[in-house]
């Protein structure tokens, strides 16, 4: 058909071009030489399209079409890293065959191929703006972009098709074709010339019937005893055994046991591996299954090893092997339940919700998948947000497998946005995140990055700053803005490939209001971390705890301090957010107060009394001699003294019997130095008097700090507090109740860390055992209504063992 051409340098000074990504700058000493050929209507050739030859042979830089066009004969792009002719056809596109590589191919409408279309390496665009039509997509390392749906078997051996229906090239070539063309391990590039040249030759390739996957073409499954599935697993690398399933070999019933082979792509209905006939059951090849795989023994059930790949709508297991040598594509729902089994998978993940209930799973960095702790209170948020009610009980959180195996959705509805409101947006922009002192706040979470800006401050140029929502995607680069139009309704910008905002077009419509929905999502998530993190603070009790602190006659200056430390601790309470990570992000990522936030009160009191000088931190990370002017800071603070080192600490850090040392020092004076014990490894210190220790102690452990009194001990005296230990360990009940009157001196050595540490924290842990063994069902059910009533003198010692438990769990004690 006849076409018209034009110089590429006149070709880009039109808007002809506009939706190429090609930087043309780079052609400029070929600008004049290269044309376009421009097709003006629907349009049909008879012809092979070497895409790559039209470019180094005919000079031609593209092709446009403007209409439909219809190739009777393959489009083959032969070259993968530099430039062929490009194609922009407006319509829809149909041809024999289409293999893209380094070419841009942009279609409006719908593609359709009669064979195969292949897009390979990654110096190439396809976008295709409708559907695609064709018996197999290959997609071999290459960006390809298909808007509409995909009507074809697919071959994907990355992430760019999730869950395509084949990642082997036996699994799709014909025999004769796979020896010809694949390498001794079976690999193959989907540009290899020889391959392209038999798709231009219109040479039979592929097997017949790959739309067609059923379970029709099972393999028969052999029953099958541990010799002939070892060389199929014994080269396989295993986190905690030699190769998967390589304790059976140990196990002195080894003949006995049964497996069930399938030796080949397999179709399943749905799996019980609850099956006591196997030990485990081994695919060799891809195993899909329509329905779910379950089981509810997580003690000790069937094993499942996938030599390829494993779809299913849900999978819930635990107390086995599952391992998948290819990708993991699950519908709805991975679950892993109890310790007794784990998960190994050495390629993709996809899945929608993967929730972890002490179970492990072993998945590839590159998997990028996030599992959600099922005993994780933040988690546990997000998986109520995900998971349908019914599946779990609401108040002890145990799983209903009744409701799993209903066959019903376990996953919410997504429900689809259909406009932003102005309500919509102000409800973002006064989510409580704000601290009383920010306009901004941010959140940072899964690759995503949501900035809220509730604007009014003025600009270097004067202007005032309205109020917006950001919301963008660092893996996809896709940035979305959303601001408040001059009549009031939300208006959206995205950020264009010269990082320029510009209005959102139509066509994106739908993506504007997923994006903003996630960003909703997980602002509400933050909104229920936040409120759940709120504390209320006895103010009066916390003025009187930093008043312990002065040590200074000028009552002025030391109002200013503990007013700046007060404050502080205020401001964690009430806005836990913003104080994480708008007012003090790196003090609160120096804490790890993201990760773990129960603390932030503690850590702002701590933090408060560091930088108002009241108190220091000396790591252990770093020879003593390097902290030695934190150190006589807080020594000339309270005492008005400094100290010279040993020589030992040129080379070693602060520890207990340095503390002891200098506590020796101070007793004279009744002054304590001590460690201010928040879990923490560095050594928070500050001094007090020893007569004010118990009331310190009273005041700082509802923050979830343990002030430590490091002092020596008396070798006789804890000889003789050993012996009386050891007869309590008996849980008697006249020799505990005598022994109250050594309660406090016990309680001096556990809890300070005296003497013998080792010893005095085991001791503590036996003796809550022994009197819970003495205490019998009575201990079991203590604190549940209609408990048995427990003798008295054993639940006083049990409360006290329970009250250092509690303690400890928070402590970063030393045992040296």
């Amino acid at each position: 058909m006849s076409f018209k051409t034009m110089p590429l340098r006149q070709a880009l000074e039109t808007d002809l071009l506009d939706a190429l990504s090609t930087d043309y700058d780079l052609f400029d000493e070929y600008l004049d030489t290269l044309e376009i050929r421009i097709y003006d209507g629907d349009t049909v050739l008879n012809e092979f399209l070497d895409l790559h030859d039209l470019y180094t042979e005919q000079n031609i830089a593209g092709i446009v079409v403007n209409g439909n066009l219809s190739v009777h004969a393959p489009i083959i792009d032969f070259e993968l890293d530099t430039y062929s002719c490009f194609l922009l056809v407006s319509g829809s596109l149909d041809c024999t065959r289409l293999a893209a590589g380094c070419a841009e191919i942009i279609v409006g409408g719908n593609l359709t191929v009669a064979d195969v279309m292949v897009a390979y390496y990654n110096h190439g665009t396809i976008e295709i703006g409708g559907d695609l039509h064709a018996t197999l997509l290959i997609i071999d390392d290459h960006g390809a972009s298909i808007k509409g749906k995909i009507d074809a078997a697919t071959f994907c051996r990355g992430w760019q098709i999730p869950a395509a229906d084949y990642s082997s090239w036996k699994s799709i070539l014909l025999p004769e074709v796979a020896a010809q063309l694949l390498d001794e391990d079976h690999y193959l590039f989907a540009g290899d010339v020889r391959f392209l040249k038999l798709l231009q030759d219109g040479t039979l390739i592929f097997k017949p019937g790959l739309r067609h996957i059923s379970a029709n073409n099972n393999p028969a499954p052999q029953v099958v005893g541990f010799d002939s599935i070892k060389p199929l697993l014994q080269h396989l690398p295993a986190w905690y055994e030699d190769y998967p399933m390589a304790l059976a070999e140990k196990m002195p019933e080894r003949d006995e046991l049964k497996f069930l082979l399938f030796d080949g792509t397999t179709v399943l209905e749905s799996l019980d591996l609850d099956d006591p006939a196997y030990f485990g059951i081994v695919v060799a090849g891809d195993l899909i299954v329509n329905g779910n795989i379950l089981n509810e023994n997580t003690d000790g059930a069937c094993s499942l090893v996938v030599l390829g790949n494993l779809k299913a709508k849900n999978i819930i297991v635990g107390g086995q092997l599952i391992y998948v040598t290819g990708y993991v594509a699950v519908q709805e729902l991975l679950m892993g339940i109890y310790n007794h089994g784990e998960f190994t998978s050495h390629s993709y993940v996809w899945a929608p919700v993967v929730i972890a209930d002490d179970y492990r799973f072993q998945f590839e960095d590159f998997a990028g998948v996030k599992v959600l702790d099922f005993n994780g209170d933040d988690d546990k948020e997000i998986i109520k947000e995900k998971v349908i009610d019914e599946l779990f009980d609401q108040e002890e959180w145990f799983l209903y497998y009744s409701v799993a195996r209903e066959g019903i959705p376990l996953l919410k509805p997504i429900v689809q946005r259909s406009v932003i409101t102005l309500q919509d947006f102000s409800r973002l922009l006064n989510a409580p995140l704000f601290g009383p002192d920010h306009t901004r706040v941010a959140i940072n979470e899964d690759g995503w990055h949501i900035a809220l800006n509730r604007g009014g401050e003025i600009d270097e140029d004067g202007e005032q700053v309205p109020s917006s929502i950001t919301a963008i995607h660092t893996d996809d680069e896709k940035n979305f803005f959303y601001y408040i139009r001059e009549d009031n309704t939300v208006g959206a910008l995205v950020e264009d490939e010269d990082e320029n905002w510009v209005s959102a077009p139509a066509d994106m419509e739908d993506e504007v209001l997923k994006v903003f929905s996630i960003a909703e999502n997980y602002v509400n998530r933050k909104i229920t971390w936040n409120n759940k993190l709120k504390k209320t603070i006895d103010k009066d009790k916390l003025w009187q705890l930093i008043w312990m602190f002065r040590n200074t006659a000028d009552e002025t200056v030391f109002q200013g301090l503990a007013i700046a430390v007060f404050n502080r601790v205020l401001y964690a309470a009430e806005y836990p957010y913003a104080y994480i990570f708008t007012r003090y992000p790196e003090e609160s990522e120096h804490r790890g107060l993201a990760d773990s936030p129960y603390w932030l009160t503690g850590a702002a009191l701590l933090d408060g009394l560091i930088t108002a000088g009241l108190a220091g931190e000396i790591t252990r990370s770093v020879p003593l001699s390097e902290s030695i002017d934190d150190l006589n800071s807080v020594l000339d603070y309270y005492w008005g003294v400094n100290i010279q080192l040993h020589e030992r600490f040129v080379k070693d850090p602060i520890d207990k019997l340095f503390m002891c040392g200098l506590n020796g020092m101070l007793m004279d004076r009744g002054g304590a130095l001590l460690r201010l014990d928040a879990g923490v490894g560095s050594f928070i210190i500050a001094g007090m008097h020893v007569k004010d220790l118990d009331i310190l102690n009273e005041l700082m452990h509802p923050f979830g700090v343990f002030p430590k009194y490091f002092t020596d001990a008396d070798e006789e005296e804890e000889a003789a507090l050993k012996k009386i230990a050891e007869a309590l360990k008996k849980a008697e009940i006249v020799a505990l109740h005598a022994a109250r009157i050594h309660q406090a001196q016990l309680w001096d050595y556990v809890y300070n860390e005296r003497g013998d540490v080792r010893y005095w924290q085991e001791w503590i842990d036996d003796l809550k055992y022994q009197l819970e063994l003495k205490g019998g069902t009575a201990a079991l059910f203590r604190g549940e209504e209609d408990a048995p009533l427990m003798e008295p003198e054993l639940d006083h010692w049990l409360s006290w063992c329970e009250k250092y438990e509690a303690i400890s769990e928070e402590c970063n004690i030393i045992l040296e």
